[in-house]
């Protein structure tokens, strides 16, 4: 006899994706409590000590560093219990383990060459941190400028910036605690440039920068707050070990070899780290997303209103609200698909090197940044997933009135990270331009696209997925036509591109929708428990729906929509919306943190009663 699993369950199993079932609670109980700040030099900020102290905890608790950044699912249960938790300091998170530890796994032979660094980095004693960007000019990476200089006397490098506009930026402030840096710079050889590789450097220790290291004074950034400064290099002398040579080489006399071949093939695969940041970013956004949501939706179904249309009615009950925040969870539920969907192409990435990334970049060059040549679904899926969750925090924001806006409440930590993290991690908007232009090159070469059932209807969970794929090709045939029409004129460069920019945009943003509108489609298909189908087949569509209204411009302009069926939409959703609020508990439970794991006021059956419990109500009076 089999036993049915629970839907919750399930629904749970399905949001969390494959990976160890015991990681998620583990890490959420060590992240959720109150870390003591360790003991640090006095130059150390409280929250440097803080991460610090909460670094070296996690590598107790985590697989091993080596393993750790060849694992998608563990790197995404972290990546999502970090984000929930304390949203700056997954941003710690990534740099140390995405990028910093992620690149030493990647491109060094082996990361035991070096030695005490690697020992100290992969047990949290000292903080990676990842410098590519220089602050001078746009797509700084591109044109990086940091120099490592080969020194044939010694067989190592000098590090050097060159001027004020090649100083890098990153969460490096805190200068009172250890901190080792993976910095992207450019090789020259006898005053030849070779490409750009990566290089570990001592940045600093208790008792400030490392010499030849100058870390300036601190930089805000209100809506992702950490140690930020800018650091420059004079002179800094690094090991033959301290390359990250990934298969290049240099012998004695200096003669350099890269089976790579090119300076891009070399770029892109120093920066292909980020490979690990976009598989596992898209997960955290979604468990951001979700909890606004949920949370959002717990509040207003208690909270009562006084509108004199239906006096102490809960603020749940009017359609405008049900429409914001049930298309919000149906959104996180599409950005928690694409989310899984981002861990499996790096998955196949991992185990295939080269071939899977390799299916979709063909075209992709290096125009308005690396990224999109990197590996185009993962970059683009990056920037849909911060977008999204940007959008669902702030609706939620919006939804809760004050109560969004207060800090205890996460709504705004949640917002100001996917906010911030549009131009960190990969320019959004240039890896979105990077796609169109590439796919517009490519439409001539791609088949027609199937047009939209006629049968299928707004509250039809195919009928999203149908309209995103003509709406796609629609647009990279029309941008095809233009770039065909102006090259033929002889223009090129900036001057065929500029008026078209928009255009491209704008077909990159339709390439992420298909995605996205896919990946839950296919996750859809996988369902075959009644109840749970009851809940997501609904919200699936709702999702559908909503992006349909949001978007209705731009359907309206290609033709893929009629007016009609536009203005149909608001009914489809009143009744999507009366189809899901009975499944609220379901899905709630299911999406949401686990009870207890994110001690919040907002979502609690008494909002009031919990926000006055957690303040401090001081009784003295100033003399």
């Amino acid at each position: 006899m089999t036993t049915q699993t629970p839907p919750a369950t399930a629904l749970r199993r399905l949001v969390d994706g494959p990976g160890p079932d015991t990681l998620r609670p583990r890490l959420l109980a060590l992240l959720a409590e109150d870390s003591p700040a360790a003991a640090g030099a006095p130059g150390a900020t409280p929250r440097a000590r803080r991460y610090g102290h909460r670094l070296r905890r996690l590598a107790q608790a985590l697989p091993p560093a080596d393993e750790l950044c060849r694992d998608p699912h563990a790197l995404a249960a972290l990546s999502e219990c970090a984000a929930v938790t304390d949203p700056p300091f997954y941003m710690a998170v990534l740099s140390h383990y995405a990028l910093c530890l992620g690149s030493i796994v990647a491109l060094s032979p082996d990361p035991a060459r070096l030695g005490a660094r690697w020992d100290a980095l992969s047990a949290g004693r000292s903080k990676g941190v990842f410098l590519v960007t220089e602050i001078g000019d746009g797509s700084s990476h591109l044109g990086v400028r940091t120099t490592a200089a080969f020194d044939p006397r010694t067989g190592g490098f000098v590090l050097g910036t060159p001027d004020a506009g090649a100083a890098k930026f990153s969460g490096v402030g805190a200068t009172g605690v250890r901190q080792t840096a993976v910095v992207c710079a450019r090789l020259r050889v006898a005053g030849t440039d070779r490409g750009v590789f990566s290089f570990v450097v001592d940045l600093s220790d208790e008792h400030g920068p490392a010499p030849g290291v100058e870390i300036s004074s601190g930089l805000a950034v209100a809506d992702l707050p950490l140690d930020y400064a800018l650091v420059r290099f004079h002179g800094v002398r690094l090991a033959p070990d301290q390359w990250l040579s990934d298969g290049a080489s240099l012998d004695a006399q200096g003669r350099f070899h890269d089976p790579l071949g090119t300076a891009d093939a070399r770029l892109s695969r120093t920066l292909g780290v980020g490979q690990a940041l976009w598989a596992t970013l898209p997960s955290a956004m979604a468990a951001m997303a979700r909890e606004s949501a949920v949370r959002a939706l717990r509040h207003s179904a208690h909270r009562r209103a006084h509108g004199r249309l239906a006096p102490g009615a809960a603020v749940l009950s009017y359609r405008s609200q049900q429409h914001a925040l049930l298309a919000g969870l149906a959104e996180a539920f599409a950005l928690t698909c694409a989310g899984n969907t981002a861990r499996e192409i790096w998955a196949e990435s991992l185990a295939a090197p080269g071939r899977c990334a390799a299916r979709e970049r063909a075209g992709a060059g290096m125009t308005f940044s690396p990224w999109a040549a990197v590996d185009r679904p993962l970059a683009v899926l990056k920037a849909f997933a911060v977008r999204a969750a940007a959008r669902v925090a702030a609706q939620c924001q919006h939804r809760c009135g004050l109560a969004g806006f207060l800090e205890p409440n996460r709504l705004s930590g949640y917002h100001g990270f996917a906010h911030a993290f549009d131009s960190a991690g990969g320019d959004s908007q240039l890896i979105l331009l990077d796609a169109g232009r590439a796919l517009a090159e490519e439409a001539g070469r791609r088949g027609g696209a199937a047009a939209v059932p006629r049968e299928a209807l707004p509250d039809a969970p195919h009928w999203w997925p149908a309209l995103t794929r003509v709406h796609e090709h629609l647009l990279a045939t029309g941008l095809h036509r233009a770039l065909n029409e102006r090259s033929g004129k002889g223009l090129e460069g900036l001057e065929l591109w500029n008026p078209l920019l928009d255009a491209a945009r704008e077909l990159g943003e339709a390439y992420a929708s298909r995605l996205a509108a896919e990946s839950l489609a296919r996750t859809l298909a996988t369902v075959d428990d009644p109840a749970l189908q009851a809940a997501l087949r609904p919200l699936a569509a709702l999702y559908g729906v909503a992006e349909a209204r949001r978007l209705a411009g731009r359907l309206l302009t290609t033709g893929v929509l009629g007016a009609a069926t536009v203005r149909a939409l608001p009914a489809a959703m009143d009744e999507l919306c009366d189809r899901l609020l009975p499944q609220l508990p379901l899905l709630e439970e299911a999406m949401g943190a686990p009870v207890g794991a994110l001690p919040t006021p907002l979502g609690a059956d008494d909002y009031a009663a919990a926000l006055t419990a957690s303040v401090n109500w001081p009784t003295e009076r100033l003399s």
